[in-house]
């Protein structure tokens, strides 16, 4: 029986999808916790501030780094269905609308600048950051992991249409 070699994009694919859902994973985590920083007297997260003596907590006024990491998530949400939707469904597009393909890249991406710029707004307020801090940061990074990976799996599927469509063109001409 011989052996069959793996299809790279649906490896690729999976990859994406699991480097995705690993940091939805930990941005969420981290959007819904309120240890983002933590002094002697205080501890805050994106939606709740909390004096530790008395205890006492309140709505937390600071929006910008929460309405940020909202869209950073959505966005990484988008690049995980579109990813699921091109890749894995294999869902053709003919080539003069191949753009749409690139979206789960572009989604991606956008969702990690997203991210990015919410821990480096709530990172103005100098104290000792907490778990929750570092959750966004490592869901960061395993967003931008998958948008190195989705980038690598877009440029080589449309690497490998062009190159058929060339292939097919000097075979038609030929002789």
């Amino acid at each position: 029986m011989p052996l069959t070699r793996p299809n790279i994009t649906i490896i690729l694919a999976y990859i994406v999808i699991g480097l995705t859902l690993s940091a939805i994973i930990f941005v969420v985590l981290s959007i819904s916790t309120t240890h983002w920083i933590h002094t002697i007297r205080m501890r805050a997260g994106f939606w709740k501030l909390c004096h530790l003596q008395p205890l006492t907590c309140f709505h937390s006024i600071v929006r910008s780094p929460a309405a940020l990491s909202l869209t950073g998530l959505f966005l990484i949400v988008i690049g995980l269905i579109s990813t699921f939707i091109f890749d894995i469904i294999d869902y053709r597009v003919p080539p003069s609308v191949r753009f749409i393909s690139l979206l789960s890249v572009f989604s991606l991406g956008l969702g990690t600048f997203f991210f990015v710029m919410s821990y480096v707004a709530f990172s103005r307020i100098t104290a000792h950051f907490c778990y929750s801090y570092y959750l966004m940061i490592v869901g960061q990074l395993l967003s931008m992991g998958a948008v190195i990976v989705a980038s690598y799996l877009e440029g080589r599927r449309n690497a490998l249409a062009s190159t058929s469509v060339i292939m097919s063109r000097l075979v038609v001409r030929r002789p």
